[in-house]
C-alpha cells in the first residue's frame, strides 16, 4: 500500500538478507497515515529473535482456529473501536503522541539515558520502542475467549491478532501462573462463567485496525523484503529451525540513525550468509 507512512522511502534491494534495510527501519519511526494490515505480527511467539516452530496438537489447533474465527468476527464488527491513542497507558501517552504525530504509530518514543548518551553520543542509543500488550490500558481489553488455549496456542493466537495495527491479546492466567495484573478475581471468573483452571484471553481492537480490515489495505513488501522471505523459505526447506531462521517481525527497538547503524552489520551478515550457502 503506497503512502502508509508519511514521507515513505523508496528503497533499493537490501544489501543483506534482513527484514528491514536501514531506510525501511528509519521509515518505521514516521507516523502512519493510512491504516493497513501489517507486514508481520508485532507480537512473535518466542519474543525477540526466536522463530521457534510451534505445532499444536489436534485439540489445541481446533481451539486456536475457533479463537481466530471469534477474533476476526469481532474485528469485522468493531465499528466503534477507539483510536490507538485512546488505548495507550497514561504514562506512555506523551511518548506515543510524539511518535504518532498526525497519524498513528506502532512505536512510542523513548528517552535515552544520560549514561547511554555519554557512552555513545552519535547514533547507537535507542529512540523508539515497539508497542505491545502491556502498552494498552488493562480496562481497554475485551473478554472474548472464555475457553482454554494452551500456552503455545495462545502465542499463535497473539501473533494472529497483532498482524492488525493496535490489536493485542492478553492471557488471563490462573492465580499461580499469571502476573498479578492479569489474574482474574473469583468474582470476575464467576461473572464470566470461567472455571478456575481455565486461562481465558482478552483482546483489544483499535479504530485503525478496523479501518484496515474494512478497507482491505495491506502493507506491501519491498523488493528486499520479498528477497528476505525467499531466503527464509529456502532455509526452512533445507531443514533450518529456531534461531537458524532469521525472524520475520518488526524490530523491537529503533535507533537514532538506522541507516548508519545497519550498514556495517549488513555487510558482516551478508558475508556470514554467503558462507552458509
Amino acid at each position: 500500500m503506497d503512502g502508509a507512512h508519511a514521507n515513505a522511502y523508496e528503497t533499493d534491494p537490501c544489501i543483506d538478507p534482513c527484514m528491514w534495510s536501514g531506510k525501511e527501519a528509519e521509515n518505521l519511526k514516521k507516523p502512519i497515515l493510512v491504516p493497513a494490515k501489517l507486514l508481520a505480527p508485532t507480537v512473535v511467539r518466542g519474543g525477540g529473535w526466536s522463530n521457534k516452530a510451534i505445532v499444536p496438537g489436534n485439540k489445541a489447533a481446533a481451539a486456536l482456529q475457533t479463537a481466530k474465527d471469534l477474533f476476526d468476527n469481532y474485528l469485522a464488527n468493531a465499528e466503534y473501536a477507539p483510536p490507538l491513542v485512546d488505548l495507550v497507558q497514561p504514562y506512555m501517552l506523551d511518548d506515543y503522541k510524539q511518535a504518532a504525530g498526525e497519524g498513528f504509530n506502532l512505536y512510542r518514543c523513548i528517552r535515552a539515558s544520560k549514561r547511554s548518551l555519554k557512552e555513545d553520543p552519535e547514533h547507537t542509543h535507542m529512540t523508539h520502542l515497539l508497542m505491545d500488550d502491556t502498552s494498552i490500558k488493562k480496562e481497554a481489553y475485551h473478554p472474548l475467549i472464555d475457553f482454554h488455549l494452551t500456552i503455545d496456542a495462545g502465542k499463535l493466537f497473539a501473533e494472529h491478532v497483532s498482524i492488525w495495527p493496535g490489536c493485542f491479546a492478553m492471557r488471563r492466567g490462573t492465580a499461580v501462573k499469571a502476573a498479578s495484573s492479569r489474574k482474574l478475581s473469583d468474582d470476575e471468573r464467576a461473572a464470566r462463567g470461567v472455571a478456575h483452571n481455565v486461562s481465558p484471553t482478552d483482546v483489544v481492537v483499535s479504530q485503525e485496525a478496523y479501518i484496515a480490515y474494512r478497507s482491505g489495505n495491506v502493507t506491501e513488501l519491498s523488493e528486499s523484503q520479498k528477497e528476505y522471505m525467499d531466503i527464509c523459505a529456502r532455509k526452512i526447506a533445507m531443514g533450518a529451525v529456531g534461531y537458524d531462521v532469521n525472524p520475520i517481525n518488526y524490530p523491537f527497538f529503533l535507533h537514532k540513525d538506522e541507516v548508519k547503524m545497519r550498514q556495517p552489520k549488513d555487510r558482516k551478515r551478508q558475508r556470514e550468509d554467503d558462507d552458509d550457502f
